[in-house]
């Protein structure tokens, strides 16, 4: 089986385009794929969004609750807000609150059993002055980036003790 390391290669597959750095392919019927642990994919694209400087868009909200296994129901109670605000945030066509788009991300960041360290370094990283700022200016863009290399080791070492 031939493999290869692809320094920058775009993968769409949660719903909005995440960069993954030094992405370990393999060729697979003459086709080359990735060859990661996706869930471990989804774990540290969650981890990227919670400490991503810039507001969430649409598609990552909705990753965040597909993820979570909440209906647009649940996650609007949990936020206190209807379906319909949900709605209207993962379509992009309203902006969710930057103290509550906060709370979302500290319970991401709860429910993946983040550290203590791990709540301190997004305190001083995030604030909601600079999601406020942030969100007016709407051209500001920060791409996911995934080091790649991460989830394969990590494939690697979960293979060797099956």
């Amino acid at each position: 089986m031939k493999e290869k390391i692809v320094n920058k290669y775009t993968y769409d597959g949660l719903g909005f385009p995440i960069v993954l750095v030094n992405a370990p392919m393999k060729q697979v019927f003459g086709e080359w794929t990735l060859n990661i642990d996706l869930n471990h994919l989804q774990q540290s694209a969650l981890r990227a969004l919670v400490h991503k400087p810039v507001p969430l868009n649409g598609k990552e909200l909705r990753f965040i609750r597909k993820y979570l296994e909440m209906t647009v129901s649940t996650f609007g109670k949990l936020l206190g807000v209807s379906h319909a605000a949900v709605l209207k945030w993962e379509n992009d066509q309203a902006n969710i609150n930057p103290a509550t788009e906060t709370y979302i991300r500290l319970y991401v960041m709860d429910r993946l059993h983040a550290k203590d360290k791990e709540f301190r370094r997004f305190y001083h990283e995030i604030s909601i002055e600079n999601l406020v700022r942030q969100r007016k200016d709407r051209s500001t863009s920060c791409p996911l980036e995934i080091d790649a290399m991460i989830n394969h080791q990590h494939a690697k070492q979960k293979n060797r003790f099956l």
